[in-house]
């Protein structure tokens, strides 16, 4: 290599290592708390001036009503009649019947049928009912699996 390659070659290696010096910024460890967690500082308000914020722009008082309605108790009753006792495991129950055990499968649809209606409902996970369901003579509960059921028909 010529003597003139070789100087402009430091040439160039001194104006590039003058230009990273002057533009090299060493950055600081983040602030730590009490705890010795890393926090950034924000100033949210850069102003003297708290924010002001009118929660009741029209000064009024609100007005709460409270309803208390009345618990309704219909306790569940066994069988008077053995003979009225019904147990099963399918996917649909036929009323008239009044349920009292209904163990349900993870994640079962239930739909309720009564004439020429039907509402269907996800039961979610598994489990049973505490309370009753009743199902008057044109009403059909239907599943989308398989559960296992038990109640008492109405004397006939």
């Amino acid at each position: 290599m010529s003597t003139f390659l070789k100087g402009v070659l430091v040439l160039n290696l001194l104006i590039a290592a003058s230009y990273v010096g002057t533009r090299v910024h060493a950055q600081r460890p983040p602030e730590l708390d009490t705890t010795g967690a890393a926090y950034l500082r924000v100033n949210i308000n850069p102003t003297d001036i708290p924010p002001m914020v009118n929660i009741n722009p029209y000064e009024t008082v609100p007005k709460v009503e409270i309803t208390r309605l009345p618990e309704i108790r219909i306790p569940a009753s066994g069988c008077q009649n053995r003979q009225n006792f019904q147990t099963g495991i399918g996917r649909s129950i036929s009323g008239p019947l009044m349920i009292t055990y209904l163990h349900l499968p993870q994640q079962t649809v239930a739909t309720l049928t009564d004439g020429n209606d039907s509402h269907s409902m996800n039961l979610g996970a598994a489990g049973q009912i505490t309370t009753a369901i009743y199902l008057q003579p044109n009403q059909r509960l239907d599943f989308d699996s398989e559960i296992m059921y038990s109640g008492c028909r109405p004397d006939q």
